[in-house]
């Protein structure tokens, strides 16, 4: 009997993974030929996470996955440090580049720094935590509005002025959208003395579980030592560290579907060096 029941367990989990991996919700057949269950088990099961909120039932039949999910999730986040989550993967970019990595979240219209692992380059970026700076000026900023949803990222950029804080500041609105396609593309932004002079950086996304950008990492350093060739070497280190901790912070349910999607195929795109080879 206790063998019997961990079976059906393993096919509850099944069912929920396959409901949470399917953007267009699926059918009672597709559950049955996924997972090679008669129709009658496939039913049962759907109806009692339906029952519990697991799963909700669309007008066209389909099944998706329901709010309680979403409340699960909730929870997770409030219990999870997120900054403790990502400390580690700093100190070993900092380790790995010999530049300053940081990590920073978005807060309304501004992106906001709240860790870093500083270089242990006499000469090198630090950053006051908690100092903000606008979406267009930077790498790190270029990052988030990429992955914004198309309205929203027309929304913002329709209400605040770009700004010129240094000479290399982008402020041509048609330039930035090239820029952020090209962000999209590659799965990083590379940025020299946009928001402070003679500073570069080079920043990639942490993706949560609904694809929304969670926060953005970055490594930063004088534009003397961290050029744009310098940074382009570093990327693949970079995305292999936010592709981690996107998979620690997604969980198991969504983590091989969005990361098969997810922008990091510069990873493939580039020879893997390390900057010393530069």
């Amino acid at each position: 009997m206790p063998g019997t029941q961990i079976k059906v367990f393993d096919k509850i989990v099944q069912v929920i993974e396959l409901l949470a991996t399917s953007s267009q919700g699926v059918t009672l057949k597709k559950v049955q030929q996924a997972l090679a269950l008669n129709k009658g088990t496939a039913f049962r099961i759907l109806r009692a996470l339906e029952s519990h909120d697991v799963a909700a039932r669309n007008e066209d039949g389909t099944f998706v996955l329901g709010n309680r999910v979403l409340w699960w999730e909730t929870c997770y986040r409030q219990n999870l440090d997120l900054s403790k989550v990502v400390r580690p993967h700093l100190e070993k970019l900092r380790d790995l580049t010999s530049e300053t990595a940081a990590f920073s979240i978005l807060m309304g219209n501004q992106t906001v720094i709240v860790d870093q692992a500083i270089s242990p380059h006499a000469t090198s970026t630090r950053f006051d935590i908690g100092s903000s700076a606008p979406l267009h000026a930077g790498a790190t900023g270029r990052v988030f509005l990429a992955h914004l949803a198309l309205e929203r990222r027309r929304g913002l950029l329709s209400r605040q002025r770009l700004e010129r804080i240094t000479e290399r500041t982008i402020t041509d609105r048609e330039r930035l959208e090239r820029e952020l396609n090209k962000c999209v593309a590659q799965g990083f932004a590379f940025s020299e003395g946009e928001r402070l002079s003679n500073t570069s950086s080079i920043a990639a996304p942490i993706f949560g579980s609904n694809k929304e950008v969670l926060g953005v990492v970055s490594v930063n350093g004088p534009s003397d030592r961290l050029t744009h060739s310098k940074g382009r070497s570093m990327a693949p280190i970079l995305l292999r560290e936010t592709r981690l901790l996107t998979r620690r912070l997604q969980g198991p349910t969504r983590q091989r579907s969005n990361l098969r999607d997810s922008p990091n195929l510069y990873l493939m795109k580039v020879k893997k060096k390390s900057p010393s080879d530069e």
